[in-house]
This record gives C-alpha cells, structure tokens and sequence, in this order.
C-alpha cells in the first residue's frame, strides 16, 4: 500500500517508530526540550489518571509522572491523511520506587508538519 507522497507503510512506520522511541527516551531521562520537540504546539492528551491536559508537558509535569524504563511493543501506523496517521501500541512502563510493570494500551495521533512527523493527540489507558 502506498502513501501519499511515495512513503510505504514500512517505511512510514520506520519514521514514526524513531521518533516514538525518542519520544519515551527523553520522557525517561525528564528531558523536556527534547520531549517537546517531538509534540505539536496544539497537542492535547488523557493521560491514563482520565485527566485531559492541553499544550506540551512542563517540566514539572514530566517530574510528577517518572519512568524508569519502559517496552513498546505492537507498534501499528494507519495513514489517515496525506500528512496524517493514527498510531497505536501497547506500553510496558516501570515507575520508581515499584517493582511492578504498569501495561498501558496507547492511542496517538501523529502528523507531518514542516517535514517532520510530530505527536498532535496521546490517549494512554492502563490494562488490568
């Protein structure tokens, strides 16, 4: 299946994976600069708590909700737009101070701004 522009699903699919794992790197290691750079400015997310937060995380944000380490797995890109995909995967997260591995079924909505892919809407749900 192609793309608009040439780009194969693999090839989509490799872009957004680099960028997705970047993503959660710098989320890691509370590096919010590199966290946003991956984010649109009119990002929106539900974080998997249920609350809804509007703009790109602060540092303080990032602080409030650390990780550890964490595995992607299931990754899957379904274009729905020239400059538009939806994104899904699940999330294996490990928090500080906790030896238990919280697994979380993720929802995002990706698009192509200035020629780099960019994370425009994250749902986060935890699974039991």
């Amino acid at each position: 299946m192609e793309m608009a522009h040439n780009v194969s699903i693999p090839e989509l699919t490799e872009a957004i994976s680099a960028r997705l794992v970047a993503q959660w790197e710098a989320w890691k290691n509370q590096d919010a600069a590199s966290n946003n750079a991956i984010i649109a400015d009119d990002f929106n997310s539900f974080w998997p708590d249920g609350s809804r937060h509007i703009g790109k995380p602060t540092a303080q944000q990032m602080s409030e909700q650390p990780i550890t380490g964490y595995k992607l797995s299931q990754l899957r890109v379904v274009p729905v737009g020239a400059d538009a995909v939806l994104v899904t995967y699940f999330a294996d997260v490990n928090t500080p101070g906790d030896n238990v591995e919280h697994q979380m079924a993720v929802g995002e909505v990706w698009v192509k701004r200035d020629g780099q892919w960019l994370i425009r809407g994250y749902s986060g749900t935890l699974m039991k």
